[in-house]
């Protein structure tokens, strides 16, 4: 029994070290493609004609960056969340210029 308990236990910490490592992994990429958005936002910017819808949709994605509450030092998946979320309505606007 003893030494089947043993057993478990290394494969379990053996799978919690390929676990750490797949986060690391899956969490870098998901932040790459975060900035990604952001890069493409960006770049719409640079390429959108000024008009009055444009200056009010502008003013709103400004608005709603500054309302952005976030503790980063914290590591918290709702502010993961709330970044995603922010990011992707960003791009909802710049899509439809």
């Amino acid at each position: 029994m003893k030494t089947r308990f043993i057993q478990r236990q290394r494969e379990l910490s053996a799978e919690l070290k390929t676990l750490r490592v797949l986060v690391k992994e899956v969490g870098g990429n998901y932040l790459a493609g975060l900035q990604a958005d952001i890069a493409r936002v960006d770049r719409a910017l640079a390429d959108v004609d000024p008009n009055q819808r444009r200056m009010a949709e502008l003013r709103r994605m400004l608005v709603s960056i500054e309302q952005l509450d976030l503790k980063p030092h914290k590591g918290r998946r709702r502010d993961l969340k709330a970044l995603d979320k922010l990011i992707g309505q960003l791009t909802e606007i710049v899509e439809e210029w």
